[in-house]
């Protein structure tokens, strides 16, 4: 988003780059099994991660904290997307 990226990975974090220098701003940390799918809110100010572990997590891009945690599905979370607003994950 922007000039900031997102990448899932196998090791169950989730990072946030800087597109144009590389640069690491946050790892974020919590699910327990492989991140699969991520995206960034319209307004770049959330990134949803969804993983093998059957949640998808919601992640602040200022602070890296995760701030929601949505369980309950019963296999893998393999797509999230927010609508074209950023009040709904789909």
């Amino acid at each position: 988003y922007g000039d900031r990226i997102i990448t899932g990975s196998f090791d169950k974090t989730c990072k946030l780059w800087n597109s144009l220098t590389g640069e690491l701003y946050h790892t974020f940390s919590g699910h327990s099994a492989e991140i699969v799918c991520t995206s960034f809110d319209p307004k770049g100010r959330v990134v949803a991660t969804g993983s093998m572990d059957q949640t998808a997590r919601l992640w602040d891009v200022e602070t890296g904290s995760c701030s929601s945690i949505l369980s309950g599905h019963t296999a893998e979370v393999i797509s999230i997307n927010f609508d074209s607003n950023g009040q709904k994950v789909i």
